[in-house]
């Protein structure tokens, strides 16, 4: 008789237990989920997003405007090698990680061979990439003296 309760009473414990667990996952799962992933399709950057309370105006509109109206990142990429590629004078040339200025991409030059003056992977200028139109404004060097830029026209 005494094994027989001790078996009920191991047998509703493990019940309990189950039973418990079956509850909590339920709980966990019927939460709402949190996405604290990063949006990686979209490759804008804010630009200037200030808000000016003294007035009451805010400047965020007008530059979520600019942002949305701008080419995205790739985009820009791709135009500065489609660039690069097309022009003999840049043949040692990828395109690199493009960074938004205003509405300008600057899309770095990066030597991608051994045979150049500059070590392969050195970044040695800019294509710079109208973020609104797409059109390839120019390149930008450095003087390797005084280190100031030199813009060069498409």
């Amino acid at each position: 008789m005494g094994v027989i309760i001790v078996k009920t009473g191991l047998i509703i414990a493990i019940v309990v237990i189950v039973l418990g667990g079956v509850l909590a996952a339920g709980y966990f799962l019927m939460q709402p989920s949190k996405n604290d992933t990063a949006n990686l399709t979209n490759n804008t950057t804010t630009v200037n997003n200030t808000t000016n309370t003294s007035s009451g105006n805010t400047q965020e509109g007008q530059d979520t405007q600019t942002q949305n109206s701008l080419i995205s990142a790739a985009q820009a990429k791709a135009i500065a090698d489609s660039y690069l590629n097309s022009n003999s004078q840049y043949v040692n040339f990828d395109a690199g990680t493009p960074s938004l200025q205003g509405t300008v991409y600057y899309v770095p030059m990066v030597v991608n061979n051994d045979n150049a003056q500059s070590s392969k992977g050195a970044v040695v200028g800019n294509v710079k990439v109208d973020g609104q139109t797409g059109a390839v404004l120019g390149t930008q060097s450095w003087d390797i003296e005084t280190n100031e830029p030199i813009n060069e026209p498409p």
